[in-house]
């Protein structure tokens, strides 16, 4: 049956999104929606097609709208996108980012105490 297939796509896709994304939701639907940035818009444009062929294949007539070779091509993409993703050098990531961010306010702090300190002649 042709809807097993794409059952088992859209498992394996949600179960990498949770995996190396550590993406949450109920559906598939839901977890593509709250990727957000972290996968490229064509990646998600993909999954999403998944997405839809997998609730059309839940009804025998809709069932025969969906293009096997395209959602198979589809899966394929978003798949070798997912596999490839390191959780670790995402993890790395995140941290630098974070450390960034404080280092940037903390310099933004420095020049306006400075700056204020300067103007009430205490430098």
């Amino acid at each position: 049956m042709p809807g097993d297939k794409i059952t088992d796509y859209a498992e394996e896709i949600s179960n990498l999104l949770t995996e190396r994304l550590r993406i949450k939701g109920r559906s598939l639907e839901q977890k593509i929606y709250r990727s957000g940035r972290q996968m490229p818009a064509r990646i998600k444009r993909d999954a999403q097609s998944v997405a839809q062929a997998m609730v059309l294949c839940q009804n025998p007539k809709l069932a025969r709208m969906v293009d096997q070779a395209a959602i198979g091509r589809a899966a394929e993409n978003v798949i070798s996108h997912l596999t490839s993703i390191d959780r670790a050098e995402v993890m790395k990531t995140r941290i630098l980012l974070a450390t960034a961010k404080v280092a940037a306010f903390a310099i933004v702090v420095f020049v306006v105490l400075v700056t204020m300190a300067y103007k009430r002649g205490m430098i």
